[in-house]
């Protein structure tokens, strides 16, 4: 009885120690900060289960998911900087119409 007790914990404890990693898991993720987060901790239970395939296919995930995340980066420096063109134009203007009011001002009195 005690040895049918040990084998099913040893089997029981070995599923837990060797569980397989859904690789997949991640890829119906849409949010890429979420999808990042979710290959890093399959990529960690790959490491601790020491499959060196299994890293690669991850850290390809990963490398594809950071470029899709830098595009959008570039895009939004991009528009920024436009903005930030238009917004000195127009301080500028404003500025030179401001000294221009208080030249006018000053020859008035």
């Amino acid at each position: 009885m005690r040895l049918i007790i040990y084998i099913s914990i040893f089997f029981i404890v070995s599923n837990f120690a060797f569980a397989n990693i859904k690789i997949n898991k991640c890829d119906n993720i849409k949010n890429n900060h979420q999808k990042i987060s979710c290959l890093s901790k399959l990529k960690l239970q790959a490491i601790k289960e020491n499959s060196k395939k299994k890293i690669n296919i991850i850290e390809d995930k990963l490398e594809k998911t950071h470029k899709k995340i830098g595009k959008g980066v570039k895009k939004t420096e991009k528009g920024v900087a436009n903005v930030a063109k238009k917004v000195g134009s127009v301080t500028k203007s404003i500025g030179k119409k401001v000294s221009n009011f208080f030249k006018k001002k000053d020859r008035t009195k």
